[in-house]
């Protein structure tokens, strides 16, 4: 895999935030096993998490779906509204997908379960940093468990091959994790036309509901 230019330090710069001391002392210690990687700060709440994102700047913000103060998820929707640069890999105790598509939804660029291991860890890392989005291989398994019948596929086949073919092009940007601001940049359009390329797309899918469009576009990638 290849990274991107290094910081001036020559590493990656991340900061870590969980609540355990002990959890987040393991993967520290895992992360900077990595020559590449340097957590330059850790966080046991929040809020502190969020006040050292915003004056560090650190490439990669490892944070806690669930812990004291702001959750994880709060300090992604904070981060996504104000368009912030540092990418954020979420670990969670709990393998429900909807925590999964709602973190998606907010810009999150990799989900883990605390279960996985700390290869898994440097993994997503590595993968986030290059531009790319990572969900653990446990995480995964559940959700390439969710079997369609005949007939729901013939649905969604249906459906999609409704969709022009940039529209098609953002749907599959969208199963990426991609943000409008990403799309736009990828497609040379606007974030504004990308914006109104999933609401048509949702029209046409006769999706509704916050996180419904990314939860199809990610369940059915192979499809398009």
């Amino acid at each position: 895999m290849i990274l991107k230019d290094k910081t001036a330090a020559g590493k990656m710069k991340i900061l870590l935030a969980d609540d355990h001391p002990l959890f987040r002392a393991g993967v520290r210690q895992a992360i900077e096993k990595c020559a590449d990687c340097l957590v330059i700060d850790e966080a046991e709440n929040g809020d502190d998490a969020l006040l050292k994102i915003i004056s560090l700047k650190p490439d990669i913000a490892v944070l806690d779906v669930r812990m004291p103060g702001k959750c994880g998820l709060e300090i992604l929707e904070e981060l996504a509204e104000s368009n912030y640069p540092t990418k954020i890999i979420l670990l969670t105790m709990y393998k429900n997908l909807n925590y999964f598509f709602k973190a998606v939804s907010f810009g999150a660029k990799g989900y883990l379960s605390k279960e996985d291991t700390v290869t898994e860890i440097i993994q997503s890392v590595k993968a986030v940093y290059s531009g790319e989005s990572y969900i653990s291989s446990s995480l995964s398994k559940l959700l390439k468990g969710k079997e369609k019948s005949e007939e729901e596929l013939n649905k969604s086949i249906t459906s999609i091959s409704s969709l022009t073919h940039m529209e098609k092009e953002v749907l599959k940007l969208i199963a990426e994790w991609k943000s409008n601001n990403e799309i736009a940049e990828i497609l040379f359009i606007s974030p504004r036309t990308a914006g109104n390329h999933r609401t048509n797309i949702s029209n046409k899918l006769n999706l509704h509901g916050a996180h419904s469009l990314i939860k199809f576009a990610i369940e059915n990638k192979d499809l398009f």
